[in-house]
């Protein structure tokens, strides 16, 4: 006599170790990104700032970091040159520049100017410390970040040359072009150079900003030309171009012509013996950030 298992239904589980069972899916819960000290020690050292700043001021990078949800190597340097800038009266990234300026001119054996540079240099950052000191202690608000608050021409982050988004000056907002856009009827422009500039190449840089205005934006110029542009720091200058008054308004020509000018001079002119309006700058590493007024 045999025996047989029944058949079972198509579809439902005859039972065993591999039986089809019903179960809950697990959940999942996703939490926002962040980013431990340790990461932004190594985004420091590939910037060249990790030696400037201890471990207390890697945490709180991290924590600000986190808070902020950028985690951008623009903004790891920005908080960073921010919090040096609070304890040592100067920014990180200055600190890691003015190095690299030192071993150039040791590495070349000016060993004499370096150590007149270095002499200078410590004297500066102490009138900095000082400054950056009484700037805070005069403050009760926080300190300006240029982003959601502009920061003052006065204040000495600007004054050392760093970049911001925003910034505050003949009372007006600035606002970097890469944030702003290019402006609908504005009247001053401000740029701000990657070194300081004497008021003899602010006044040559404003020549080069004429041409292109008069190429590409074709804004009236307000400025004295027997004064030039006005200074609200060492190295920056400010035009005033009524640019409602522009017949072409193409400023994305306008900042392209500049660094082109700079670099190579304005274009020949055959009819006046291919000679330039502008001749080039002398100085093909300078650079302008450029800002328009609100």
């Amino acid at each position: 006599m045999s025996t047989s298992t029944p058949r079972q239904p198509k579809g439902i589980p005859v039972g065993g170790q591999f039986a089809a069972t019903t179960h809950t899916e697990p959940s999942v819960s996703l939490g926002a990104p962040t980013v431990a000290p340790e990461y932004v020690g190594t985004r420091l050292k590939e910037l060249g700032l990790s030696a400037h700043l201890n471990l207390d001021q890697l945490d709180e990078i991290a924590s600000r970091l986190n808070d902020s949800k950028d985690f951008t190597d623009r903004n790891i340097q920005t908080v960073a040159d921010e919090l040096h800038l609070r304890a040592h009266g100067y920014s990180a990234s200055k600190a890691r520049d003015a190095e690299e300026g030192l071993r150039i001119l040791r590495a070349a054996g000016n060993n004499d100017q370096a150590d007149a540079l270095e002499a200078v240099t410590d004297a500066r950052l102490a009138n900095a410390r000082g400054a950056a000191k009484e700037f805070g202690a005069h403050r009760a608000e926080p300190l300006p970040d240029g982003k959601t608050i502009p920061v003052p021409h006065d204040d000495p982050r600007l004054q050392a040359g760093e970049v911001f988004d925003r910034v505050l000056a003949e009372d007006q907002v600035f606002n970097h072009s890469s944030v702003s856009g290019y402006p609908q009827d504005t009247q001053s422009i401000r740029f701000q150079a990657n070194r300081p500039l004497t008021d003899a190449e602010a006044y040559a840089l404003s020549g080069v900003v004429g041409y292109a205005n008069r190429s590409a934006i074709g804004g009236e110029a307000l400025d004295n030309p027997a004064v030039g542009p006005s200074r609200d720091t060492p190295f920056s200058f400010i035009a005033h171009i009524d640019t409602n008054k522009g017949r072409q308004g193409d400023f994305q020509k306008f900042e392209a012509m500049i660094p082109d000018i700079i670099a190579n001079g304005s274009q020949l002119r055959p009819t006046k013996g291919n000679t330039r309006a502008i001749e080039a700058f002398g100085d093909p590493d300078l650079k302008l950030e450029v800002y328009y007024a609100e």
